[in-house]
Order: C-alpha cells, then sequence, then structure tokens
C-alpha cells in the first residue's frame, strides 16, 4: 500500500474532527426551542448526510413545522456557539499526520459534505488548513456523498488515480462513497461498529485507532 500511494483524503466529522458529538449537541439545543426532548442515540441515524437529506429528514422525525431556512439557520447558529468551546481533533490524527505524513511525499485532501459556509468558521476555531492543502466542501461538489463524485473531484485535483488513492472515513454515508470511487478505504471506527462497516465492503480495512493505521501503513521516507 505505502508503496503505491500519492495521497490520503480524509473526511472530517468523525475521522479529522471529534465533532459528531458537537453536531447532535447542536441538533438537541434546536429541539428544545421546540419543546422537544431528545438524545444522541435518537440522532445518529443523521450523522455524515448532507445537509439536502438531513434538513427534510430531522423535520419530518420531529414533526417540526417551519420554514427549513429558519431552521439551518437556527441550527447553523446553535452549532457555531458550540464549536467554539468544544471542538477538537479526533485522538491520534496530529500525531498521525506528524509522523506519518508530514515528512513524506503524500498530498493530503479533506472531502467533507459539510458547507463552505460552516467550514470557514471551523477556520477561525482550529488550525485545519496546517494539515489540508486543498479542501473540497459539500458546496463545491458536483454531488453530495454517498456519490463518489467528491473523491473523485479530489483526486482529479491531484491528478491522482484511484488506486494511487487511500480514502480514511467513518460514517455510512462516507465509506459508500469512499468504496464506490474505487480508491483503498479505511473506516475508522467512531461512528459505526466493525460489523456495520464491514456490511458496506469487506474490502474496507476496519481499525479503532489511528495507531492501529500507523501500523497498516508507513509512508515515511
Amino acid at each position: 500500500m505505502a508503496e503505491k500511494i500519492k495521497a490520503i483524503l480524509f473526511d472530517m466529522d468523525g475521522t479529522v474532527l471529534d465533532s459528531e458529538g458537537i453536531f447532535s449537541d447542536a441538533q438537541i439545543e434546536l429541539l428544545k426551542e421546540y419543546n422537544i426532548k431528545s438524545n444522541h442515540s435518537e440522532l445518529e441515524e443523521f450523522k455524515g448526510m448532507s445537509h439536502y437529506i438531513f434538513y427534510p429528514s430531522f423535520m419530518k422525525k420531529f414533526n417540526i413545522v417551519e420554514d427549513i431556512d429558519i431552521i439551518r439557520f437556527k441550527l447553523r447558529n446553535h452549532l457555531h456557539n458550540i464549536m467554539g468551546t468544544k471542538l477538537k481533533y479526533i485522538k491520534g490524527f496530529e500525531n498521525f499526520y506528524i509522523s506519518i505524513i508530514k515528512d513524506s511525499n503524500l498530498k493530503t485532501g479533506l472531502v467533507t459534505n459539510t458547507t463552505r459556509t460552516t467550514f470557514k468558521k471551523i477556520q477561525q476555531f482550529i488550525n485545519i488548513d496546517y494539515y489540508f492543502s486543498f479542501v473540497i466542501t459539500i458546496t463545491e461538489a458536483i454531488e453530495p456523498k454517498p456519490s463518489p463524485k467528491p473523491y473523485l473531484q479530489a483526486m482529479n485535483h491531484f491528478s491522482i488515480n484511484p488506486s494511487e488513492t487511500l480514502i480514511i472515513e467513518d460514517s455510512k454515508t462516507g465509506l459508500i462513497s469512499a468504496v464506490d470511487s474505487g480508491a483503498q478505504v479505511i473506516g475508522l471506527t467512531t461512528s459505526l461498529l466493525p460489523d456495520q462497516i464491514k456490511k458496506i465492503s469487506s474490502n474496507i480495512i476496519v481499525v479503532d485507532s489511528y495507531s492501529e493505521i500507523k501500523k497498516i501503513v508507513n509512508f515515511k521516507h
């Protein structure tokens, strides 16, 4: 794997950033405005969804009758407020980058179903630009994940083939996108159980941490 790979593409939420809980926290705060009680387990189904699918599904699940743009505005405000104090990297990511990627010839890209507006807010709170030379959000994507097109767009940017690409993902939506792109895929168990990941594709390499990824691949020259 190490000899063939020229770039690693990462999902963001749940893969690079420990932010899935933050999104759930924001949803819970929004629901409180409508006198609806919820918890993190009830919100698991929304992980990795594009906003095109999320908002109609979220409103239907909780029987919210409201203009969708108002819901988006309110949720975004809650999200950005929480980000200011809780946003952090997934354990092991920074060490993985420094020890494996930093001194190699590997290119790194970030491919996320998050909007560019929210990504700009993330840039204000955490030094994510240090790690990635290219970022594609759902705003620039031809189609959102689970379509493979966002990852193929990133490969095109770097002028590389799927066989030269490693993708690290965590959610069902993202893993489907990654597998269908034709790249080699590692599934990080921050959102799904190992058997849930293997149901998506038996070709996915399942790991529990970045320490495990370091044992599988060694790109340092």
